[in-house]
């Protein structure tokens, strides 16, 4: 069969005929051997002058297709001079220089359908002078007496063979079909304001025949523009609405035909030069009725065609293809199958080869609607199933690489501003499924005030150098904070970023441990200065210890020995302190005992000399923490809470707080009680003592499980403090509000039993707002 489409390849500027294919020869009406190697207008000298020396001209020397509609071409043909219609396209050849060296040239004959055009045009001419002489009826409206008058042709062409009755509106609208009332109606309308109607529309007589008019008329209007007359003529065009559908039927049918051969030669063409293993099996035994090119390549130097199916490749016998195909047939349904494993006997060897297929076997009926037999249209999809797996198996090596390095990877148009993004990217961010929408302001908008400038700049420096890679702080949407690095790079078109792509990673947990190491080496170095200021402020206060202060100079760098040596060694002197300020009151005259000065002096000394009683008890506290260890018991954070309030009810009813306690998400913890409850004491004494005397007190004790890590938070609206003195709260001696009493010892407590027991302890606070503490206490 021949390929619908005729096609030439011409070289050089005389457009040498290269190439020209069967079809293109049939226009011709040449041999391939007359105009092969020969100049297009030399092999055919009737076509110059037609205007396709400069068409072609044109295309070579600029290099741009060409495409023409039913051109007209008068061609030798059969012995004689034709004139002939074309669909054409002119495409330029180039080389790998991209110089063009030929044109191709690929047309479609469409002489049969512009001549059957003309021909329906001619047809329509000539109805439409037949209608203006057919019998027709005339009439009048008189809009200003609301009047109706016609001829009698008029009345026949309405059914009435007397027109003894008076005519009006209402009996024309009668007999309009009811179904075309609101269309005519709207036309009639409308040639109210235009001035002229012309319409056609079905009538039904009165013995209930049905009948086609056409309306012409003529509306004249009175100087404000109002409608006084209408003229006009009315045909009875049923015949030649019937002849019309008769004739466009009979069209419908020869176009039919034409498109059933057509189409039928174009398949077949199709089935041959498809890419895709295309044939017809007939009959209950399945015989190869066709087979195109590629799928007799399955099986080279095996003859198919006219051969039952089983019997040109019995490998067939006992595999499930064998029943799909009968089913097929027997049922008439279509089966669709995909990436089915077939064993074929491929080559010369004879030897079994695996071998996967998409297909569609379409059950095919003959004129009585019987299954007569079955296209096969298949694609052999071996290697791309092969590279398929393969690209899965990395794919899924990539998502676990990215989920065991808490990645997730990210694709920004930032042209459209939408992003392609994994589960992982989101899931960092805070969100359970992925969004539906996220851009470079989604980002942003979960950057921490602080740094979204300096991430900007970095997105901003990335649009030039084509890197990316920054670490930020973000609030998440269920409002933790965490830390991420961000790796990624810039993709250009036309020297403009259009594209960026990269990772983001969860460093929370390396930048918690970078910032403890660095609170660690602070909290060190600040040790040794307020080990000498103690030092110092002991030396001042009493003489008779300045042979333990030398010594707990030497031993500053120690802190646990220091604070033994302290916890013990200083109890003694103080006592004997305190011994000699009784003796010294006993044997004061009672004059002195009444002077306003010593009073006070001896007030003095000896609330000085409580709060070191107080500072040595809390000292010995910390090296029992050290030496000591409780076994640890299954405690109830509510318990340990009700305990500590009861032990500060004198705080509680001076400071009349309202505390809120949560303890719903709360599980018991094995841990030590003493400790447990020293820790809830220092933090809630804490928010007591450090409340803003300019507004109410509020508590929040909130105990909830966060990963692996049972949490106590508590919340308060106090005093709060300045970030940068956050990472010092733990400091031992360290006090942030000199006008408050206190040892500066009890944080550093707290600090050192989580820390003991494997937990930490964060602080978020704000001057003149309040401050919350978080200890995280492992469950196991």
């Amino acid at each position: 069969m021949q390929a619908p489409v005729a096609i030439g390849i011409y070289l050089g500027e005389q457009h040498v005929i290269q190439f020209a294919n069967p079809r293109m020869c049939e226009i011709w009406g040449r041999s391939f051997q007359q105009v092969i190697n020969t100049p297009l207008f030399k092999a055919l000298p009737e076509v110059s002058g037609q205007g396709f020396e400069e068409i072609l001209a044109d295309v070579y020397h600029r290099g741009v297709p060409f495409t023409g509609d039913e051109l007209p071409a008068t061609l030798q043909r059969n012995g004689k001079l034709e004139l002939a219609y074309f669909n054409i396209l002119y495409d330029p050849l180039r080389n790998e220089q991209n110089e063009v060296y030929g044109v191709l040239q690929t047309a479609i004959e469409v002489t049969e359908l512009v001549e059957a055009r003309k021909k329906a045009e001619y047809n329509e001419e000539t109805l439409k002078v037949a209608l203006e002489a057919a019998r027709m009826g005339t009439f009048l409206v008189d809009f200003v007496h609301q009047s109706l008058t016609t001829s009698k042709s008029y009345d026949q062409i309405f059914g009435y063979a007397d027109g003894d009755f008076v005519w009006d509106q209402t009996r024309f609208w009668r007999h309009v079909l009811p179904e075309d009332r609101p269309e005519l109606e709207a036309v009639y309308q409308r040639g109210l304001q235009e001035g002229t109607l012309d319409f056609e529309t079905r009538i039904r007589w009165e013995d209930g025949s049905l009948h086609w008019v056409q309306v012409k008329g003529k509306i004249s209007f009175n100087l404000k523009g109002n409608p006084m007359h209408l003229t006009g003529i009315v045909m009875d065009i049923t015949e030649q609405r019937q002849a019309a559908e008769r004739e466009r039927q009979l069209a419908a049918e020869q176009a039919a035909r034409l498109e059933a051969e057509r189409q039928g030669k174009i398949l077949h063409d199709l089935f041959m030069h498809a890419p895709a293993l295309i044939c017809i099996l007939n009959g209950p035994t399945h015989t190869f009725t066709l087979v195109n090119p590629l799928y007799q390549q399955l099986f080279p130097g095996r003859q198919l065609l006219g051969v039952p199916l089983l019997e040109a490749l019995p490998e067939l016998t006992g595999q499930p293809i064998e029943g799909i195909i009968n089913q097929v047939y027997e049922t008439g349904e279509t089966f669709v199958g995909k990436e089915v494993p077939v064993e074929l006997k491929r080559d010369d060897t004879r030897q079994l080869v695996t071998t996967y297929f998409n297909f569609v076997y379409q059950a095919m009926r003959d004129k009585d609607e019987n299954v007569s037999g079955i296209l096969v249209f298949a694609f052999d999809v071996t290697e791309q199933l092969l590279a398929r797996k393969q690209i899965e198996h990395n794919a899924e090596s990539l998502r676990l690489a990215l989920e065991a390095g808490s990645m997730g990877t990210w694709d920004l148009d930032l042209v459209r501003q939408t992003t392609v993004r994994t589960i992982q990217h989101d899931a960092i961010f805070g969100y359970e499924r992925l969004l539906d929408h996220w851009d470079y302001e989604s980002f942003m908008r979960h950057v921490l005030p602080q740094y979204k400038e300096e991430v900007a700049r970095a997105f901003q420096k990335s649009y030039a150098s084509g890197e990316l890679n920054f670490e930020t702080r973000i609030q998440t949407i269920d409002n933790h904070l965490r830390w991420i690095a961000v790796r990624g790079r810039t993709f250009y078109q036309d020297a403009q970023p259009i594209r960026m792509a990269g990772v983001v990673m969860d460093i929370t947990s390396r930048k918690r441990v970078e910032e403890q190491l660095q609170q660690l080496t602070e909290e060190l170095a600040s040790s040794n200065e307020e080990l000498l200021a103690a030092n110092e402020e002991i030396r001042a206060g009493m003489e008779e210890l300045s042979l333990a202060n030398k010594q707990l100079r030497l031993i500053n760098a120690d802190l646990d020995n220091f604070i033994y040596t302290a916890s013990h060694d200083l109890k003694a002197p103080i006592l004997n302190i305190e011994g000699l300020m009784k003796l010294l009151v006993r044997n004061l005259p009672i004059e002195s005992l009444e002077n306003q000065t010593v009073t006070k002096i001896m007030s003095s000394i000896d609330n000085s000399v409580k709060r070191f009683q107080t500072t040595i008890e809390e000292l010995a506290n910390i090296t029992k923490l050290q030496r000591e260890s409780e076994e640890p018991v299954l405690i109830e954070f509510a318990t340990v809470v009700r305990d500590v309030l009861l032990d500060l009810q004198t705080q509680v009813e001076e400071a009349e707080p309202h505390i809120e306690t949560h303890f719903e998400a709360c599980q018991p913890l094995r841990f030590s009680y003493k400790n447990l409850k020293s820790v809830c004491y220092n933090l809630i004494s804490n928010a007591i003592k450090y409340r803003a005397p300019e507004r109410p007190l509020t508590i929040s004790i909130t105990c909830y499980q966060e990963a692996s890590y049972q949490v106590l938070e508590v919340e308060d609206n106090g005093l709060g403090m300045k970030e940068e003195n956050i990472p010092k709260v733990f400091s031992m001696f360290k006090r942030l509000h000199t006008h408050v009493e206190g040892s500066g010892v009890g944080l550093y407590l707290v600090k050192r039993i989580v820390d003991n027991a494997g937990g930490k302890v964060e602080v978020e606070s704000e001057e003149g707002v309040g401050t919350t503490f978080r200890v995280l206490l492992p469950m196991d």
